[in-house]
């Protein structure tokens, strides 16, 4: 089995020393490319938009630099945490900065924003509220996305996270119209094989994938073939929905045994899940 899909990674992948975000700096974009890459994702906290690389100010400069490079950014992931989240009540802040990252993506022409339906923890007694919350903040944002001519896409979770199961994210999806991202190590109270089938049996098909691999008992980011994916079931499950996005890896940047993760062996394992070589 083969997939002809373009080689991506998400640039939450890449910090310093210090633990610095350094995702969308030159010369890191230039390595990504030089490992064969040809498309990536960006993936950075409030504070990296906003204050550390001013992407409301410089998407046009980042899309030129990226394109000089052949390198084409195809998704942004939206911040996560706590306060940046749509669950919650009193979204004003949250739905103005989104809208400006959403604004800026169109300037630099990226076709995906990525976005948690949640953050947690999601307490038993409160989830029913935050679903409401969540499903009509998002339809908000989903407007202002269809304005910039981006794709809302909504993540499926773990844990207790809005969107941990298949039904609440088909759930999720019907209610607010956005698509879907699939998260090959998010799923965890269900087989992951199952849980994709299930949603793209009810007509949604991922735009896009964050590729990675676990153990079942929590996310891990691990490379393809070091947890128990069972990777041919599902690259052929989303071969046949007609899948038409990247294959773009979402990695932590070490091994599950403390050994560093380098950028060409992400690349050489990519190569190789997308021959059909990796079970």
């Amino acid at each position: 089995m083969m997939c002809n899909w373009k080689k991506g990674i998400s640039l939450s992948f890449f910090r310093n020393e210090k633990n610095e975000c350094t995702g969308a700096d030159p010369e890191v974009l230039r390595q990504v490319r030089e490992q064969g890459f040809q498309c990536v994702e960006l993936s950075f906290s409030h504070d990296d938009y906003f204050e550390r690389y001013h992407f409301a100010d410089t998407a046009e400069e980042m899309y030129h630099y990226c394109k000089s490079l052949g390198l084409e950014i195809w998704s942004i992931h939206l911040p996560f945490s706590e306060k940046w989240d749509l669950s919650r009540e009193d979204p004003k802040e949250v739905l103005r900065d989104f809208t400006l990252l959403l604004r800026a993506s169109a300037r630099a022409h990226i076709t995906v924003a990525v976005l948690h339906p949640s953050f947690e923890p999601v307490f038993p007694e409160e989830r029913g509220k935050r679903l409401f919350c969540a499903k009509e903040n998002i339809k908000l944002l989903n407007e202002e996305a269809k304005k910039s001519g981006v794709i809302l896409a909504l993540e499926n979770l773990p844990r207790t996270c809005l969107g941990n199961t298949s039904r609440e994210m088909v759930d999720l999806l019907d209610a607010t119209g956005t698509e879907f991202v699939f998260d090959t190590n998010h799923s965890l109270l269900e087989d992951n094989s199952s849980f994709l089938h299930y949603i793209i049996e009810r007509g949604h098909c991922p735009v896009s994938l964050h590729i990675s691999d676990y153990d079942f008992v929590d996310e891990r980011h691990e490379l393809p073939g070091y947890g128990k994916n069972r990777w041919r079931s599902l690259l052929d499950l989303l071969k046949k929905s007609g899948y038409q996005g990247p294959a773009l890896y979402e990695p932590a940047m070490y091994h599950m045994s403390g050994e560093r993760i380098a950028l060409k062996e992400i690349s050489q394992n990519i190569c190789e899940l997308l021959k059909g070589r990796i079970p």
